[in-house]
């Protein structure tokens, strides 16, 4: 499967341009996946962007390298995930993980008093259930 993963308010929370803090299970997740043989592109408004963050978010990345195998690829703009359905993904076996992705299990953001960010734990639980992971 091809997973296009979002950044900001998946794997960390929104702090744009800055990074984030980890969202929790975020890349153990991510790990599970790319186990499991899963393709995973990085798809982040980061990459519509000449500022640098691109880069920034390849560099949290690897300084996750010992939790992680290396991300080294992303959509040259940012696609518009369409809302969560998992019929439509076991038939084009393309998975999007993004908080803007209508039907995305969010939790509260830790840090932040404000905001949601993508609910890993429950993400895995439904992959293990489905086989996924």
């Amino acid at each position: 499967m091809t997973i296009y993963l979002d950044f900001d308010g998946t794997v960390v929370e929104h702090a744009y341009p800055a990074i984030g803090s980890l969202n929790p299970r975020s890349l153990e997740v991510i790990r599970r996946l790319q186990d499991a043989g899963h393709t995973i592109i990085l798809n982040t408004y980061r990459a519509d962007l000449d500022d640098g963050s691109l880069e920034e978010a390849y560099g949290f990345f690897a300084s996750h390298s010992q939790t992680i195998l290396p991300i080294t690829s992303h959509t040259p703009l940012k696609i518009n995930p369409p809302a969560w359905n998992w019929e439509e993904t076991v038939i084009s076996s393309i998975l999007y993980i993004d908080d803007i992705c209508k039907g995305t299990p969010m939790i509260p953001n830790k840090t932040l008093m404000y905001g949601q960010m993508v609910d890993w734990l429950v993400l895995e639980s439904w992959f293990e259930d489905q086989g996924i992971i």
